[in-house]
């Protein structure tokens, strides 16, 4: 598309009819391709979705620096194995606190790049987000099911209330980046309007 008489009466930053140009002044501009214009919601969604996934890392390594601990894992093999060698206690401890670590090491890796995608407004990164979101929903359940079982839970009830808080808020987020992707699309980015 070009100026000339067609350029009479535009505004600058108006789309065009066909939605693939944006007048800049003095011509047309071409938009890149899927591009979309932020809403209202796009950018509390992006630092809440970020700063949600930071959080989550800071409290797992905090519980697991407290309660994932050699000293805490024999305690309560011990308690629900009583009958267990010295061998067999120092193998168990030393297998959980590896695997507990290694874990954590890879979820906290995926969070972390999730936020820093959630936090630029990468595209893959919502729907990154969305799925990590529903996976860290899930624990309502586990969370409740520990809290509710008789026993001695490796942490304390306090800690696992504090995953469940994280678990409601995860659920919470991912039933506004759902709503968004289906209002506008991902992190609420619109199709820009064209001008009839």
């Amino acid at each position: 598309m070009e100026g000339g008489a067609a350029s009479a009466g535009r505004r600058v930053g108006e789309i065009s009819p066909d939605g693939q140009f944006r007048w800049g002044g003095a011509q047309w501009e071409p938009l890149p391709a899927g591009y979309r214009e932020p809403t209202s919601w796009t950018r509390p969604l992006r630092l809440v979705t970020a700063g949600y996934l930071v959080l989550s890392v800071l409290y797992a390594l905090i519980t697991n620096a407290l309660f994932l601990n050699p000293a805490t894992i024999e305690r309560a093999f011990r308690t629900s194995v009583p009958d267990a060698s010295a061998e067999q206690v120092q193998q168990a401890v030393t297998v959980t606190v590896l695997l507990g670590w290694s874990f954590l090491l890879v979820v906290s890796v995926i969070s972390l790049v999730l936020a820093v995608g959630s936090y630029r407004g990468w595209r893959w990164a919502f729907w990154g987000a969305l799925v990590w979101l529903g996976l860290n929903s899930i624990g309502i359940l586990t969370n409740l099911s520990t809290l509710t079982r008789s026993g001695t839970p490796p942490q304390p009830p306090v800690a696992t209330l504090g995953s469940l808080l994280l678990s409601i808020a995860a659920l919470a987020l991912f039933v506004w980046l759902l709503v968004a992707a289906i209002r506008h699309g991902p992190w609420a980015m619109r199709k820009p309007t064209p001008t009839s």
